[in-house]
């Protein structure tokens, strides 16, 4: 035998073995996909709670009065209330960066024996306590009172003792199954220099991808508006591959216009990661229900968490007898966990399949359309012509009259078509205000440019998103497509900068969104 040979064999004989030596994937993993989670091919959405210190209970330094049984009393009133998702502060100042691992491993195994999941949160903008140690020094007071992370450590500081120890528990625990996601830290903002977040935030983003490529990566920000990055800096930052979610803070109602904005152009899912009602400002249980319709219902958020869950009956230092759900602070908590069980059945009782993927494949043939006709325009320099251009702009767009709806537009496609499906792209996805975004519609095909129409999907759009896909079970063979618009959005103007119309000859499963 020539030595070629021998090479080859050793070759593939290390190839195997390198197979079979590499990390495998988590078993029961969580993606991201459009704007819902993945699990399994079916739509994971959840009801949750924060549970900051749960990692240290028992530990004797940062939270002294508790015990390692309040791990699982807490873990199991998450399971009474329905809840899927914890998120949890996972280090601590007074311990090693493996003492800290350590701690969180303890209880994410416990979390897997009850099929919960964690948002891992890494570290506090405020002096908390709940920082990788070494980093207390970094805690400056601001003119607002308030002590927080100073701008060194946005710049420079975080290299020293956080990016060390997020690469170790990472590396330690990628492979755990109770791993919803990995999260930068809590609320960080840098009040002196804004921008500076974004560069943190793509360094520790590819940093955590790059060694776990499975599990999601988020940020833990209150929202886009809180960061003072500005709405298309916020864009750019979700935008990031390596960023799977957006997360926004609310309480006593408020809401983050430009997370909004964001969610909208992106599609990216959106969580509620911290939520809470303040009894002064109303019945917390009638709010809470109001809330998760507004956010789970209309904002198409796919998850909601109540911050400062406590299942004790006694107050063992890490709730929050403001906005919490606990036993002591709070005689209302039978009611709230009332409102969340209520939402989980709902959730559990409606299970949604995903597509095998989102989005039309093929030709856009919309862009050799011979011919439109519309219920009206707003000029002639916004006739149905600029929706079929290939450009997404402001200045490029269908404009209807600003008379009350419905409106539409169609167009003629030149010749038959087999149709895989089609996507509209509204004034948001050409950076208007999301407003403009039309919210109930129809896709229709005919005989002509005026019918008559069959109605071939039927929606409501209600998080106003950007864009929206639709696609045919099977090739549906058509000339004529016309969008007729019911709720146009914020006014009675329809604006459409681009209607895509997708030629393939594959038969594809159907799915169509809102």
């Amino acid at each position: 035998m020539n030595g070629r040979f021998f090479n080859g064999i050793f070759f593939l004989v290390a190839a195997i073995m390198a197979l079979n030596s590499a990390p495998a994937a988590p078993t029961e993993l969580i993606t991201a996909y459009g704007d819902e989670f993945n699990l399994a091919g079916q739509a994971y959405r959840f009801v949750g709670v924060n549970i900051r210190g749960i990692c240290h209970y028992g530990k004797g330094d940062i939270l002294v009065w508790t015990s390692e049984g309040h791990i699982d009393e807490n873990l199991d009133g998450v399971v009474n209330m329905g809840g899927k998702v914890v998120r949890l502060f996972a280090p601590c100042k007074f311990a090693t960066h493996q003492e800290n691992v350590n701690r969180l491993k303890n209880v994410l195994d416990k979390m897997q024996t009850r099929n919960l999941k964690a948002i891992v949160c890494f570290t506090d903008l405020y002096n908390t306590g709940f920082c990788p140690k070494g980093d207390e020094s970094y805690y400056m007071s601001q003119p607002s009172g308030w002590t927080l992370l100073d701008d060194t450590w946005f710049k420079t500081g975080y290299l020293i003792n956080y990016k060390p120890y997020v690469q170790l528990a990472v590396t330690q625990l990628k492979d755990h199954n109770a791993i919803f996601a990995w999260e930068l830290g809590n609320e960080l903002t840098d009040i002196k220099d804004p921008s500076a977040i974004l560069a943190f935030t793509a360094d520790m983003a590819s940093t955590i991808k790059g060694i776990d490529p499975w599990h999601m990566v988020t940020t833990g920000y209150i929202g886009v508006d809180h960061t003072q990055v500005g709405e298309i800096q916020g864009y750019n930052m979700y935008a990031d591959s390596n960023i799977d979610f957006i997360t926004e803070h609310s309480y006593n109602g408020s809401e983050q216009s430009q997370n909004h904005a964001v969610h909208s152009r992106l599609r990216k899912p959106l969580v509620i990661e911290e939520f809470g009602w303040e009894a002064s400002h109303g019945n917390r249980q009638t709010n809470t229900q109001a809330m998760m319709v507004r956010y789970m219902d209309e904002r198409m958020a796919r998850g909601f968490m109540n911050w400062g869950y406590q299942a004790q009956s006694y107050d063992i230092g890490d709730g929050d007898n403001i906005f919490g759900i606990d036993q002591y602070a709070h005689p209302d908590y039978t009611q709230l966990v009332g409102v969340y069980q209520t939402r989980a059945g709902q959730i559990a009782s409606n299970p949604v399949t995903l597509p095998a993927r989102l989005e039309p494949m093929g030709t856009n043939v919309a862009l050799l359309s011979t011919g439109w006709q519309a219920d009206s325009i707003y000029s002639g320099d916004y006739g149905g012509d600029k929706a079929t251009d290939g450009v997404i702009s402001a200045s490029s767009k269908w404009t209807s009259l600003g008379t009350a709806p419905p409106h539409w537009l169609s167009i003629d496609l030149g010749q038959y078509r087999d149709l895989d499906g089609l996507t509209l792209r509204m004034g948001g996805a050409a950076n208007e205000n999301i407003g403009y975004n039309f919210k109930t519609y129809q896709i229709q095909t005919g005989s002509s440019l005026t019918g008559p129409w069959t109605t071939d999907f039927a929606g409501n759009n209600p998080a106003q998103f950007s864009f929206l896909h639709f696609l045919y079970d099977t090739p549906k063979s058509a000339r004529y497509a016309r969008l007729y618009i019911t709720d146009s959005g914020v006014d009675n103007y329809c604006r459409l900068p681009e209607f895509e119309v997708y030629e393939v000859s594959t038969s594809v499963e159907a799915w169509w969104l809102y």
